[in-house]
């Protein structure tokens, strides 16, 4: 397996990543996603797919995006330490967490993803899994802390009142607005437009750029692709596959039948 992780390269050097979700969870759109140039594969294991606790499940999805030239972007249920080891063991170099609470809840998540952490011992565990190439890479320990990249989801009340804290955690990879869950929870649900949660996502954009830390989010069209990134995204989630071939086959049809 390949030592190195393009995407966090990429936004640390202050570049902005596109991606796709694929819901379908198919090796194969993961590998056609790379092919066309995206850059992550958004895979949503928070609310659907198999358990990520299976590591067996990665193999193949990690082997498709290798292929393809892109890379796994896995959300996983929670930041449970256990849970974030296995995944990365797995070869899984990119993972978001959603639903945090709190600057403790995401330095205990970003702390089992390094083997030295904030100058001290972290809480990775040395393993002969896929990402080490199955115990063979060289400098797996230094290359693992350097490649890999864990970011949070705000999207709670809880995290916003406490962003500062949550954007000054070592080594945190990005944060990523959740706007359909965080209209919930200001009791505005599915209203992601309502005013005062496009304060608080105003709110969340301008401490993440003020912190430095790489800020992602979600645009579905040219004109708000563009948008967003005049606006500082640098992690933006594009569509994906159903989405895709509903718009797709939707209008060809159509188009056939009328």
């Amino acid at each position: 397996m390949e030592q190195y992780n393009g995407f966090r390269r990429t936004i640390e050097d202050g570049g902005v990543v596109y991606g796709a979700r694929a819901s379908t969870f198919s090796p194969t759109v993961i590998e056609v996603f790379g092919e066309l140039g995206i850059d992550f594969v958004w895979l949503d294991f928070e609310h659907m797919g198999p358990s990520p606790y299976d590591s067996t499940v990665f193999e193949n999805l990690t082997r498709a995006a290798e292929a393809g030239g892109t890379e796994l972007f896995v959300r996983i249920p929670s930041g449970d330490p256990p849970l974030v080891r296995k995944v990365l063991d797995a070869g899984v170099r990119n993972l978001l967490i959603p639903r945090v609470d709190s600057a403790a809840e995401v330095r205990r998540a970003v702390e089992a993803t390094r083997f030295v952490y904030d100058g001290e011992p972290g809480e990775r565990g040395k393993a002969s899994g896929r990402s080490s190439a199955w115990g063979t890479a060289p400098d797996y320990v230094v290359t693992e802390d350097r490649e890999v990249c864990l970011g949070v989801m705000i999207e709670k009340t809880t995290a916003v009142d406490e962003l500062d804290e949550i954007l000054a955690v070592p080594e945190l990879g990005f944060v990523f607005v959740g706007p359909s869950d965080l209209s919930a929870q200001m009791g505005h649900p599915t209203n992601k437009h309502h005013p005062a949660v496009q304060d608080r996502i105003a709110e969340i954009r301008a401490a993440a750029l003020d912190a430095g830390v790489p800020l992602g989010g979600i645009a579905n069209d040219p004109a708000a692709i563009e948008d967003a990134k005049q606006q500082g995204y640098q992690i933006i989630r594009m569509g994906g596959d159903l989405g895709s071939i509903r718009q797709t086959l939707r209008d060809r049809l159509a188009r056939v039948r009328d």
